[in-house]
């Protein structure tokens, strides 16, 4: 009997990773469940490559609405900020638009999907490295053709059980546009 005792308790700490506390595996677990119900893993340089094709692939394409009247870029750009960017990153957006929008600042003079203020007829963009991937985070190095070749990276954040756009532009030396919203939002509480 106390064989038996021991094997289900071995059995029960190896089948949850020797884990703890739900915290220490949260990220894990959200990655493994995922992986479970569907066969992919959500964490793998294929599937990050596949989502940001997913992401991008509307990006400097005219889109339609269910009646077939074109919607206009920049409402397009809105409503692809809510549905691919993270919920932090998006909900600084909104506050730093907030904040220029009564102040009758712009918040961005540039495209940060494009990179780039106009896109030509043949924007496109390609993933050329992912890297630094942990459980919740990763970045992804993207080769952009618009008016010439140029690279830019994005900072990805795995939450609701995929992979959203973080941030546009991180770099080490604080440049990016996470920074940029901070600014504007602290800018404002100064005032």
């Amino acid at each position: 009997m106390k064989q038996i005792l021991l094997l289900a308790v071995t059995a029960l700490i190896l089948s949850c990773g020797g884990k703890t506390s739900k915290a220490a595996g949260e990220a894990d677990s959200l990655a493994t469940e995922t992986a479970v119900e569907t066969g992919i893993d959500k964490h793998s340089e294929a599937y990050i490559r596949q989502r940001i094709d997913t992401i991008y692939k509307t990006v400097g394409k005219s889109v339609y609405d269910s009646q077939g009247n074109e919607v206009s870029y920049i409402e397009n750009r809105f409503n692809r900020d809510s549905a691919y960017c993270s919920q932090r990153y998006y909900a600084l957006m909104r506050e730093a638009q907030a904040i220029c929008d009564k102040t009758d600042d712009i918040l961005y003079d540039y495209d940060y999907w494009i990179c780039g203020q106009d896109f030509s007829d043949d924007w496109s963009c390609k993933v050329t490295n992912v890297y630094a991937l942990t459980d919740s985070t990763a970045l992804v190095n993207l080769a952009i053709h618009n008016f010439g070749d140029s690279e830019t990276t994005i900072a990805l954040r795995f939450e609701r059980g995929d992979w959203y756009i973080d941030d546009f532009s991180p770099s080490e030396d604080g440049n990016d546009d996470k920074q940029h919203l901070r600014e504007i939002i602290h800018q404002d509480s100064g005032r």
